[in-house]
């Protein structure tokens, strides 16, 4: 489930958002929110044990990671414009513009901006939003530099917002879900706000000092500033269909400043018949959030999700008070990770160690300190994989990771109090298979991890931990001379174990199916220069709830693409069509963060979006 507000992931049932994204290997300089993906050349995802290999995060996930790697110029010119429309009047404007210069062409500039504007969805929607991104880059033959600097904004009003059930009125006033295509699409009024801007700097130089020793340095500055922020999540209150919401327009602004720093080098070395390619690094960053505390007034509203909004005094009086560190954040780390590889090349062997200190501290209105955590650890990570034969290989690897702690929901007595640090461990036996033109990886994985849940005096603690486990099966590649496949699908318990008690001892973690694959295809058809492709997506049966009472029913999406690639007055031209939810079919969805127990989300119906790009 995600909006605009909290854009919220999942890799193996354990929980991240766009906080733990990296930027080409960075931590920490992407913020939570929608976020802009046209200056991103590739997204790299990568599952499995990863506290070394992704470095010192924010909150970043224990079970795999997300990389986004920014667009570069190329050696041949690019200067692209791209115009966007998608359904309920929603219009992208976009350009793309790369030139290299210079002896070989060693110095590069990649300028892309994007601007949109309309109704994305739902009624009573409307968002603007802009962009600029920046890079510049040097290449040499023994170095590689590079200096990104981005800008994004946007102003949205009227978003919709995860739906709440009470857990004290479940059971008796609420005693089963309203049905996903009955409800009205938009529960929110018009006015509600999330307005941000967001401006990242980041400078990487790697320098290769002879054909064994390289070195290299990462530094970025984030700063995120929430200037308007008015919203909040309905709650259901019977089984009629009525909600009742507030939203509150005190201490509604926020600031986040980010810090990291990466420095260290990389060895290539032989030790007898062995070949190492080891890195030792260290890695920093820090954060300070910034709040307000002016007091506001209150916009108590109420409706029905058969009927919406029912009565809207307006939006509440939010003034900008006093600033105040509410909290910081240092997080350090020394790495040394070798990979070895043997019996030419059949053999591979990973083993790194990170020592980590986690500091974290929280801060009242008046500057005085509320709480504080100091937390080291060193965590292990060791994998190994050993070729069969040319086609098949086998591997096994065990992680340890410290994250830092989060804050808590502001639905709870204890809002916004920092959680302490947690360690996570996680196992993996796994099989690879090398066809040629396709291949596919099968993969047992086991995770722990401490985690927080809300208690019956609705104060959210730290009460167990999570076991998640399962099978993964992954495919890839082209299968037939005009056909690629990708997709997979995944067997998953995840379970709480070790609860307060006993009382969720043995449910399923909200937000977690037993069951979930994707498979797509695309097809290049005999007409030149036209693709289409389609992509079924399906969601086992989950609870929205730690307790396990609020059950979500499974739900399947189909979509279907097509792209078109031509000339125009002998510019080359792209044509694109996307249709998400070919069906209409409307489903609720639920998610593993600690503000969705008992929260559902409405997902959108039929959604389609038509592009065309122009090459000049």
């Amino acid at each position: 489930a995600s909006t605009d507000n909290n854009v919220e992931l999942q890799i193996r049932g354990v929980e991240f958002n766009t906080h733990d994204i990296l930027l080409d290997g960075m931590p920490g300089m992407i913020m939570m929110q929608n976020q802009p993906t046209n200056y991103i050349s590739r997204m790299e995802v990568v599952t499995g044990p990863n506290a070394v290999i992704s470095g010192t995060g924010t909150m970043q996930s224990a079970a795999g990671f997300v990389n986004f790697v920014p667009k570069k110029a190329e050696d041949k010119p690019t200067f692209d414009v791209t115009e966007s429309y998608s359904s309920s009047r929603y219009f992208t404007h976009g350009i793309d513009w790369g030139r290299r210069f210079g002896k070989n062409n060693e110095w590069g500039l990649r300028v892309n901006a994007e601007a949109d504007a309309g109704r994305p969805n739902t009624p009573r929607e409307d968002l603007k939003s802009r962009n600029i991104y920046v890079n510049v880059d040097r290449r040499t033959m023994h170095s590689k530099t590079s200096l990104l600097y981005g800008y994004d904004a946007s102003t949205h009003h009227g978003m919709p917002e995860v739906l709440r059930i009470s857990n004290a009125n479940w059971g008796t006033n609420v005693t089963h879900l309203p049905s996903a295509s009955a409800v009205v699409k938009n529960f929110m009024p018009s006015w509600a706000l999330i307005r941000h801007t967001h401006r990242v700097y980041t400078f990487q130089h790697e320098q290769k000092f002879n054909e064994h020793v390289t070195g290299y340095v990462k530094a970025g500055i984030m700063h995120r500033d929430w200037p308007g922020y008015l919203t909040s999540k309905p709650w259901l209150t019977n089984d009629e269909g009525d909600y009742t919401l507030s939203i509150d327009g005190s201490s509604t602004m926020g600031k986040t400043d980010r810090r990291v720093f990466m420095t260290g080098v990389k060895l290539n070395f032989h030790t007898g018949t062995l070949h190492h390619a080891m890195t030792i690094g260290y890695d920093y960053l820090s954060q300070h959030t910034l709040s307000t505390d002016a007091p506001g007034t209150k916009s108590n509203m109420t409706g029905n999700i058969y009927r919406g909004l029912l009565t809207d005094p307006g939006a509440p009086y939010a003034p900008e008070g006093h600033w105040y560190v509410s909290g910081k954040l240092n997080n350090r780390s020394i790495v040394i990770a070798d990979a070895l590889t043997a019996l030419d090349g059949r053999m591979k062997f990973i083993a790194g160690v990170r020592r980590q200190t986690i500091y974290t501290r929280g801060f009242a209105k008046t500057g005085a300190l509320t709480k504080t955590y100091d937390k080291s650890a060193t965590t292990p990570t060791f994998a190994a994989l050993y070729k069969l034969s040319p086609r098949t290989a086998l591997y096994a690897s065990y992680a340890e990771s410290l994250t830092s702690g989060t804050t808590t929901p502001n639905t709870v007595v204890n809002k916004n109090e920092i959680m302490p640090p947690t360690k996570t461990k996680q196992y993996e036996l796994g099989a690879k298979w090398d066809m040629g033109d396709w291949g596919t990886t099968l993969s047992l994985f086991r995770i722990k991890q401490p985690t927080g849940l809300v208690n019956a005096a609705n104060y959210y603690v730290m009460d167990g931990e999570t076991r998640s486990q399962g099978i993964e099966w992954n495919v890839f590649g082209k299968v037939a001379p005009r056909l690629s496949l990708t997709g997979g699908m995944m067997l998953l318990n995840a379970k709480y174990e070790k609860t307060d008690g006993g009382a969720n001892e043995g449910n399923r973690v909200f937000g977690t199916p037993r069951f979930s694959a994707t498979m797509a295809l695309d097809w290049e058809t005999p007409v030149k220069g036209l693709n289409v492709y389609g992509r079924i997506l399906h969601m086992g049966n989950t609870y929205a709830d730690s307790k396990n009472r609020i059950e979500v029913p499974a739900w399947t999406r189909f979509d279907l693409g097509a792209q078109y690639l031509t000339e125009i007055d002998r510019c080359p031209t792209v044509f694109s069509l996307m249709v998400y939810n070919v069906l209409n079919k409307m489903y609720w969805s639920s998610t593993t963060v600690k503000w969705s127990d008992g929260g559902l989300m409405l997902n959108p119906g039929r959604t389609f979006m038509l592009s065309a790009t122009v090459s000049l």
